[in-house]
């Protein structure tokens, strides 16, 4: 019964480490070739690539002009709860 028990415990210990180190693989190639298809898409200089990444960067410099705007907002009604709270 014992050599079962630490046999089966093997078996899960090597299944664990098995798995992990084909995540590990898999995450390594999905990275190389995330890479490479950036790369490609780099050299891309075509008029429709060049429009979507220049509309792409307005896009998100103006979603971060509205998210420091929203910061603003925050952090004054912030102080202006803080000075209320601390009159009272």
């Amino acid at each position: 019964m014992e050599q079962q028990v630490k046999d089966g415990l093997n078996f899960i210990l090597g299944a664990v480490n098995t798995a992990k180190v084909e995540a590990e693989k898999a995450f390594s190639n999905i990275n190389t070739e995330f890479q490479s298809l950036a790369a490609k898409g780099a050299q891309d200089q075509s008029e429709v690539s060049v429009n979507l990444r220049k509309y792409l960067q307005e896009g998100i410099s103006q979603v971060e002009t509205i998210i420091g705007k929203a910061n603003t907002v925050v952090a004054d009604a912030k102080a202006k709860v803080a000075t209320v709270t601390s009159k009272a």
